[in-house]
């Protein structure tokens, strides 16, 4: 792994411990464990080398924040 990856996986952690504790403190919506739960997968697939698992992340990423703020939907 190369610096701008392990930029990136500090990064991805980050996004994704800060989503999981609006998810656990602040009313447990599905938006939140959603965006966490993507950042996690991009973090792993970072780490791993597995781009599939990054991409994948990716997509729940993107699908979450388009729910969450251009939809005003929370995934339920």
């Amino acid at each position: 792994m190369k610096r701008d990856g392990k930029v990136f996986l500090v990064v991805a952690v980050l996004l994704s411990i800060i989503n999981f504790i609006d998810f656990i403190f602040y009313g447990q919506k599905i938006g939140f464990l959603a965006l966490a739960i993507g950042f996690s997968l991009m973090a792993f697939g970072t780490y791993r080398d597995r781009n599939n698992a990054s991409l994948f992340g990716a997509v729940i990423v993107i699908f979450g924040f388009t729910a969450k703020w251009f939809l005003d939907y929370d995934l339920l």
